[in-house]
């Protein structure tokens, strides 16, 4: 799925490109932090899916939106912005836009727009010529299933039952306030690389929390605080 990014603040701008690089079966087709430029864009290549700001200093993002409902342009729109007044809320609605965040939010928010999105992308390119009834229902469902991923009971490909057990138990002397990825890799003697992983598994699964933020210098910090101690003590047993 081709993604789009309309954004005008930079340091949300890599906030969302680094989210958009931790989604399988998406990709980045530009940036922009204008509504021209955008308009550019989507005469000029494909696009699937439009994250869209409202704010755009003398823009408004949903007059963007207002045009590509009048083409009639099958492009999936989902704003990400601090416009929290219903009256904006209201119109996004109106217009059909696939989902509506609220700055500041959590990857966990923003993946789970992005995976209902990618799914109906993927359910619209499957479509027959003629769409049966059950076609359609589960194109028009908003709980149609997680991503198969996100099973409990499955691990994703290069994960193995030992090892997450290891986080688990890891984390769980951590449960009573919020650690990183660093801490982790110290208690079980794994790369910091190799502990991303399970976390952001164990974040998928809805047993920790995941917060993000850029550090002095820029580089992307992430924190984790537990969300289910009983799932991490079962997996970790």
């Amino acid at each position: 799925m081709r993604v789009l990014v309309v954004e005008d603040d930079p340091m949300v701008m890599r906030l969302n490109v680094e989210f958009l690089n931790r989604i399988d079966g998406v990709s980045l087709v530009a940036q922009c932090e204008d509504l021209p430029t955008a308009r550019d864009i989507l005469a000029s290549e494909p696009v699937d899916l439009l994250l869209l700001d409202v704010y755009l200093r003398e823009y408004n993002g949903l007059s963007l939106v207002r045009e590509l409902r009048r083409q009639a342009q099958g492009v999936q729109i989902v704003l990400i912005t601090a416009a929290s007044e219903m009256e904006t809320v209201r119109e996004a609605k109106h217009l059909g836009v696939s989902d509506y965040l609220v700055k500041p939010f959590e990857f966990q928010r923003f993946q789970k727009a992005l995976h209902h999105c990618l799914e109906t992308h993927q359910r619209l390119a499957g479509l027959p010529a003629r769409a049966h009834q059950r076609d359609v229902d589960a194109l028009f469902r908003r709980d149609v299933g997680a991503p198969a991923s996100l099973r409990p009971g499955d691990l994703p490909k290069g994960l193995t039952a030992n090892s997450l057990a290891q986080v688990a138990r890891a984390a769980i002397a951590h449960c009573d306030g919020v650690f990183t990825t660093e801490a982790l890799s110290e208690d079980t003697g794994m790369s910091r690389v190799s502990v991303r992983k399970y976390l952001k598994h164990l974040v998928d699964r809805g047993v920790l929390e995941e917060s993000f933020h850029y550090g002095q210098i820029g580089r992307p910090s992430f924190t984790y605080r537990c969300l289910d101690a009983k799932a991490l003590s079962r997996l970790g047993a």
